[in-house]
């Protein structure tokens, strides 16, 4: 069941199913290759990846040709995404801000996040969708930014 498509940029946003599941991890690894200050933890944030696609809403974002592109990892109840990933050869196609239009329609409330602090891009892309920081959690340089959509 499609739920969001972009016809120009070829992509469709729909649940994800349990044979998805290979093609989400390679997005998360490739996305985790991005982030030095989490690879000693890959091993656990890969158990986490897997245990959240069994209990959580997961979308994902597919192009024809090139498959999975992005995901989005959502506890509907709290209206919380624990994760939101898409791969870096199609940033800047709205992937990320239509996986937050549906997770949003899903929750029927405003959306909350945490962002690592070293992740400046992120933090800058929430921050021009009109997200904003609402808890400093950790450290400057290991903790994680609280920001909830508006």
């Amino acid at each position: 069941m499609v739920m969001l498509s972009h016809s120009a940029a070829g992509w469709t946003i729909r649940p994800h199913t349990r044979d998805d599941a290979p093609e989400i991890e390679r997005v998360f690894r490739g996305c985790l290759a991005e982030f030095p200050w989490r690879r000693t933890r890959e091993p656990q944030e890969i158990e986490r990846l897997h245990y959240l696609l069994r209990t959580s809403t997961v979308l994902v974002a597919e192009e024809a040709d090139a498959g999975i592109v992005g995901f989005v990892i959502l506890q509907a109840e709290s209206a919380y995404i624990s994760h939101l990933f898409v791969d870096m050869d199609w940033r800047f196609c709205g992937i990320g801000t239509g996986l937050l239009q549906v997770s949003r329609s899903i929750a029927c409330n405003r959306l909350r996040l945490d962002v690592d602090v070293n992740n400046h891009e992120a933090q800058a892309a929430y921050e021009r969708l009109g997200w904003q920081e609402t808890v400093d959690q950790g450290r400057p340089g290991v903790g994680q930014l609280r920001m909830i959509s508006p």
